[in-house]
């Protein structure tokens, strides 16, 4: 066979990545805080951008009132420099992303994946987001998903991407040296009989003394089962939020926050001399520099447009949440604004991240917003909120000499419509701080 050349004509789509629409899709991700160092970095190298600072009056004033007690008085003791109380402790999310730059053998794909997770992460820092669901986003399979949770679960500090109790101890416990034998084990296998101190029936099933057992279940509370909450404590709790909404005559109006951010002129020294200045070389320099300053204004203009076409869209979606709080969230997904504006995905996921917004129900994270729902037998989807709200009041009516198992509260979801699995309820049951069955006995 005669091997020949061939040349073929090909036409195909495809997005150029220009700088101009990086350094655009950088700026909408960023938080306040990195955008203020952006803009404070891209004036100290151009000459033309000129910075007028903040009025901290207006920052103090915002601490002031998101510091107010219920009754609404003032506390009037706001540290000196709020910018330095606010974000003396990087975010969790980039302290997780500078990981995850050093992992040079992940593809770009591999690397966005693991972002996502980051982002799927709950407060206390375990996995919280569909692994089916992950793998059909991105088009891989669950296998390439649960390697790529793995490397998630590889970052500091240990436990981090578990996707419950048992997972994120068992992680702490496998970079350890001194844990005492058949501590994985029991913790993948009787943890429960363990928390109920139920020290001799697990020493019969695993074929152990009952001090073998005590001394693991000792070493197992030394673990953090919460593995961001060293780096959340060390939280301020002033946040300055991104987008403000306000009640107005029955009417919410939306406020894009700039009042923290240095606002950005032209010289107009340089301005002149670009005008004047017959150089060549000089006037190369100074048009460069210029476009650069119109890009970086043009960039945080289109961030402020995104963010308040992305926050009119939840309050259009979650307007319940604005009335009567938290408990009224409904299912909401990326996809749903993304479709509705006719954006991309990953769009709305750069324009939500890191971002707070204060509305007359607190300040909170734009995250907080998306609800995953569950599909009832009906057909309808409810809110993980809903079924928290529903477990609470089975539990507040049973009877307290004989308390309902996670699985019987399973059944009497079933039978309401809602198919839940015994191990969500147990997860919900944990999130509401109600303790197991066996703690709930009533003592005589």
């Amino acid at each position: 066979m005669e091997a020949s050349l061939n040349l073929q004509q090909k036409l195909e789509t495809k997005l150029a990545i220009t700088p101009e629409l990086r350094q655009s899709l950088e700026i909408l991700s960023f938080s306040l805080e990195e955008l203020e160092n952006f803009i404070r970095e891209e004036a100290n190298a151009n000459p033309l951008i000129e910075l007028k600072e903040p009025n901290n009056e207006h920052i103090l004033e915002m601490a002031r009132i998101q510091n107010a007690g219920p009754s609404g008085s003032r506390n009037d003791e706001i540290p000196d420099s709020l910018h330095q109380a606010l974000y003396q402790v990087e975010s969790i999310e980039s302290i997780l992303t500078e990981q995850l730059a050093a992992e040079k053998t992940l593809t770009k794909n591999e690397k966005e994946i693991v972002l996502y997770l980051i982002r799927h992460l709950n407060e206390l820092g375990y996995l919280d987001c569909d692994i089916e669901e992950t793998a059909e986003r991105f088009s891989v399979s669950v296998e390439k998903c649960e390697e790529l949770i793995s490397v998630l679960q590889s970052f500091e500090p240990a436990g981090i991407g578990a996707r419950n109790l048992s997972e994120c101890l068992y992680l702490q416990v496998v970079r350890k040296e001194n844990a005492p034998k058949h501590t994985e084990f029991l913790i993948q296998n009787h943890l429960e009989e363990l928390a109920d101190g139920k020290f001799q029936i697990v020493a019969d099933l695993c074929a152990i003394t009952e001090e073998e057992v005590r001394n693991v279940l000792s070493y197992i509370r030394e673990l953090n089962p919460r593995p961001l909450s060293e780096i959340q404590s060390m939280k301020q709790e002033y946040i300055i939020p991104d987008i403000i909404v306000e009640e107005f005559n029955g009417e919410f109006i939306i406020h894009i926050n700039d009042m923290y951010l240095p606002q950005i002129s032209i010289n107009t020294y340089y301005e002149e001399l670009l005008r004047t200045n017959t150089s060549g070389e000089t006037q190369a320099y100074l048009k460069t520099k210029l476009t650069d300053a119109f890009l970086l204004m043009r960039g945080i203009e289109q961030r402020h447009e995104t963010l308040y076409k992305v926050t009119e869209m939840i309050l259009k979606k979650q307007i319940t949440f604005f009335q009567k709080g938290k408990k009224a969230l409904v299912p909401l997904r990326l996809k749903d604004v993304a479709d509705s504006l006719e954006l991309h995905e990953s769009t709305v996921s750069r324009t939500i991240s890191q971002k707070y917004m204060q509305t007359p129900k607190g300040t909170l994270t734009l995250k907080t917003f998306f609800v995953r729902g569950v599909k009832m037998q009906s057909g309808e989807v409810e809110s993980p909120i809903f079924i928290k709200e529903k477990i609470k009041a089975i539990i507040q009516m049973e009877d307290v000499n004989k308390p309902l198992s996670d699985q019987k509260i399973a059944n009497i979801l079933l039978a309401e419509g809602l198919p839940i699995a015994r191990r969500t309820v147990a997860k919900y049951r944990e999130e509401l701080g109600i303790p197991q069955s066996t703690k709930r006995v009533q003592k005589k």
